[in-house]
C-alpha cells in the first residue's frame, strides 16, 4: 500500500516553517524545515513555502500524487475565500496573495488556509488537550503580535471570513495613546505584544523620569539594541522602568484573559509564542491572579492556564491537524468551510 502524506507550512512575520508527515502525524515522523520570512515582494512568501516543500518531497522520496492535502496557517487577518493576507501588521505588504500562487505550483493538492493561531488550536486539541478541555478550548500567542483561536462546544470558532479570535485588537485601553500596526489604539497587541515592549520603553525613556540606569547599562547605552528580551532582563535585574513596563503587560493581559473567558466560558487556555520564554514575570503573575483572584477580571469559573510544550512550532503542528482533520472528516473542523 502506498503511504498517504500531509504538509503544512506556518507563516509569521519572522518565520516560515513547512512540514510534511505521514496522515499518521505521529510526532517523530514529522520532518520540519524553517527559513526567515522574505519580504522581496508580495510573493516572496509563496514562493518560498513552494521551494521549502518540494524539497521535503524530494528529500523523503515520495511522489506529490501521495499528499491528501496542504494547510497553511498564516498572520491574519486573512480572506479566507479569495486565499490571501490583508492589512497585516507584520507582513510587509497590504496583501499577500497565499492560495492562488501555491495552488498553481501544486494544482492537485487541497489547499486549506487558516489563521495561525486558530490552526494552532488545532495543534493543541490534536496534541497536548486533555479530553476534558478538547471542547472549550482557547490559544494564545504572544510574540511579536498577540493573536488567538477558539474551540466552544467542540467547533472551531471560525466567523463570517475565518477571522473570529482576533484577540490581539481588542480595545482594552480605548483611551491609550498608543497605535496599534493595525492603525487602531488601545488594542492589547499595542501594549503587550514583544513589539509594544520594545516601543513603549524607547518611548518611556524619552518621556519618563523613571530610573532606567540598569536597563542602559545593559545594552551599553544604544537605545538601538532593546528588545522585549533586554527589557525583561532588566527588570529582573531590579530596573524600575522596565520593571513598570512589564507590570502594565502584566496587567493588560489579564484584561485580555479575562474578557476572553467571559465571552467563551473555557475549560483551558494555552499560551504560545516567543515571550512565553519569560515566563516567570509575564505568565507566573497571570496564572495565579486567575488561581486566586479571578473574580476581579472575569465572572465566570476561571479556565487551567497553560504554557504549550511546542511553543514556537505549534502553529505548523495546527496547519498539520488541520489537514488531518479535513481527510478524516472530525467535526471540530465541520466549520471550516472556505
Amino acid at each position: 500500500m502506498i503511504e498517504k502524506y500531509i504538509a503544512g507550512s506556518d507563516v509569521g512575520g519572522t518565520w516560515i516553517r513547512v512540514a510534511l508527515s505521514p496522515l499518521t502525524l505521529e510526532k517523530d515522523s514529522i520532518q520540519i524545515k524553517q527559513v526567515k520570512t522574505k519580504k522581496e515582494n508580495k510573493y516572496s512568501i509563496s514562493s518560498q513555502i513552494c521551494q521549502i516543500l518540494s524539497e521535503l518531497i524530494d528529500e523523503s522520496n515520495i511522489k506529490r500524487h501521495q499528499l491528501l492535502g496542504f494547510g497553511l496557517a498564516s498572520a491574519g487577518p486573512l480572506d479566507l475565500k479569495k486565499g490571501t493576507s490583508f492589512n497585516s501588521p507584520n507582513l510587509g505588504f497590504k496583501e499577500v496573495p497565499l492560495k492562488e500562487p501555491i495552488e498553481k505550483e501544486f494544482p492537485d493538492i487541497p489547499f486549506y488556509l487558516i489563521n495561525d493561531c486558530n490552526a494552532a488550536v488545532l495543534g493543541i486539541h490534536y496534541f497536548e488537550a486533555t479530553e476534558e478541555e478538547k471542547d472549550n478550548l482557547v490559544y494564545i500567542t504572544m510574540s511579536t503580535g498577540i493573536g488567538g483561536g477558539v474551540i466552544c462546544n467542540g467547533y472551531l470558532v471560525l466567523g463570517k471570513d475565518g477571522n473570529a479570535a482576533e484577540i490581539g485588537h481588542s480595545k482594552v485601553a480605548p483611551k491609550s495613546n498608543y497605535k496599534c500596526g493595525c492603525g487602531a489604539y488601545g488594542c492589547w497587541e499595542s501594549i503587550s505584544s514583544g513589539t509594544a515592549v520594545r516601543k513603549r520603553t524607547l518611548d518611556a525613556l524619552k518621556n519618563s523620569e523613571s530610573n532606567a540606569e540598569i536597563l542602559l547599562e545593559l545594552i551599553n547605552n544604544d537605545k538601538s539594541k532593546i528588545g522585549a528580551k533586554e527589557v525583561f532582563e532588566a527588570a529582573r535585574k531590579g530596573d524600575i522602568l522596565s520593571r513598570e513596563i512589564i507590570d502594565e503587560c502584566v496587567f493588560y493581559n489579564k484584561v485580555g484573559v479575562g474578557l476572553i473567558n467571559d465571552h467563551f466560558d473555557c475549560k483551558a487556555i494555552y499560551f504560545g509564542g516567543a515571550m512565553m520564554n519569560d515566563q516567570d514575570l509575564l505568565f507566573v503573575p497571570l496564572q495565579k491572579q486567575f488561581q486566586t483572584e479571578s473574580i476581579e477580571f472575569t465572572i465566570n469559573k476561571p479556565p487551567e492556564l497553560k504554557i504549550t510544550q511546542y511553543r514556537s512550532e505549534i502553529g505548523i503542528m495546527g496547519a498539520l491537524a488541520l489537514v488531518k482533520y479535513k481527510v478524516e472528516n472530525n467535526s471540530v473542523v465541520s466549520t471550516y468551510n472556505f
